[in-house]
């Protein structure tokens, strides 16, 4: 397979960096971007030691009276049978802030190994949004989640699909650097992002339509978002996974700003071996692979696969992620895609995925399966669709 390669600009030591996409503005012609302070690049917010630690408050409820203020608890789940299954509970959409009358959101996503697919989007208008302040306990309607560090409790239904599953946390919690992404010099504007479960266990039952599915030691993950700058004139377009491949955890975050923050790339990236995170870093490259689909919802393109590097030990870390399916396509706007223009919207993946990891003691190679996303939060020619070409 072809593979296409972008341009990577690193601006700092904390591996921070410019995308350079044809047909945007050179930086010097554009105006002063904006301002941005990536997770690896504020050493007064960045602690290596606090990084260890996310506490259960972490995973709490963040909300501080800001009317701009967004958050939701993601989980997901692979099985070896083929199963794959996600659900997001959030106190509102991440776009359209400005909007007070913004309601609770689910998304749930469900596809048995036969290729059955389940994808809703539902609001919860009218409906309270409860959740703790002091840890992970949120309800929304009849759908809810709970739990402290390593266990977690889900429950999420809509129409013939019922979700009960228990994780178990197998790889210790993470945060990438300070955690946040800062877009103003006092510090109060800002997305943040925890993963308290890089990696779990999973049991429980998934019913669609008639059929019960029993889940045991099933592959899950759990991550918090929140925060008041959002995604509409802030992010451009993001590409975010996970995956287990043998003793190997992996996680990371590409994420690209808008043209008036200087088309800025923040990285996150996580790769532990057992329950021990061998490199947190801010520094890694990200390419597609292969050919380019389109999305029939939102328009947004999404590639065959992608090869992801990053330095360790004097080497690169290799994921080549391949076999790309798409689980869901969710529009983030109430716009249509047409012949010409992909408009803002949300594409989660599923593929297969190979590390190749130079430890001390030698390379190691393993593969797996991974859950990941691509979400785009601007309307754009569809020729420009591909944005990380």
């Amino acid at each position: 397979m072809e593979l296409s390669r972008r341009s990577f600009l690193t601006s700092t030591v904390f591996g921070a960096g410019l995308l350079l996409v044809p047909g945007l503005r050179s930086m010097a012609s554009a105006q002063t971007p904006k301002f941005v302070i990536g997770n690896y690049e504020a050493p007064g917010l960045y602690d290596q030691a606090a990084q260890e630690v996310v506490t259960d408050r972490d995973d709490a409820y963040h909300h501080d009276g800001n009317p701009r203020h967004y958050e939701w608890w993601y989980f997901d789940l692979f099985t070896d049978s083929g199963l794959k299954a996600a659900v997001v509970l959030m106190n509102r959409p991440l776009i359209m802030l400005d909007n007070p009358d913004l309601p609770p959101m689910m998304m749930l996503n469900v596809e048995l190994p036969d290729g059955t697919n389940r994808d809703f989007q539902v609001p919860f208008p009218g409906v309270d949004f409860i959740a703790s302040k002091e840890h992970c306990d949120v309800k929304l309607g009849k759908n809810w989640c709970k739990g402290r560090y390593p266990n977690w409790q889900l429950h999420a239904e809509h129409e013939d699909v019922v979700v009960d599953l228990e994780l178990v946390a197998t790889v210790e919690s993470w945060r990438a650097g300070s955690g946040a992404m800062y877009f103003d010099e006092a510090q109060t504007v800002f997305n943040a992002h925890v993963v308290p479960a890089p990696r779990a266990v999973v049991n429980g039952t998934i019913q669609v339509a008639d059929e019960t599915i029993a889940i045991e030691d099933g592959h899950g993950y759990h991550d918090h978002n929140w925060g008041n700058a959002g995604i509409e004139g802030v992010l451009k377009a993001w590409h975010w996974g996970r995956a287990e491949c043998g003793d190997f955890t992996l996680n990371f975050s590409y994420i690209q700003h808008s043209s008036e923050y200087g088309n800025k790339v923040v990285c996150k990236f996580m790769l532990a071996k057992g329950r021990e995170i061998l490199l947190s870093t801010g520094a890694f490259e990200d390419s597609f692979v292969g050919e380019i689909h389109v999305a029939p919802q939102s328009g947004n393109g999404w590639p065959d696969g992608f090869l992801i590097e990053t330095p360790y030990n004097g080497e690169m870390i290799r994921i080549e992620i391949s076999g790309n399916h798409l689980l869901s396509d969710a529009l983030n706007s109430d716009q249509e895609p047409n012949d010409e223009t992909a408009q803002p919207g949300y594409i989660r993946l599923g593929g297969d995925i190979r590390v190749t990891v130079p430890l001390a003691g030698g390379v190691e190679v393993a593969t797996g399966n991974i859950i990941h996303e691509m979400s785009f939060s601007e309307a754009i020619p569809k020729a420009e669709a591909n944005w990380l070409l």
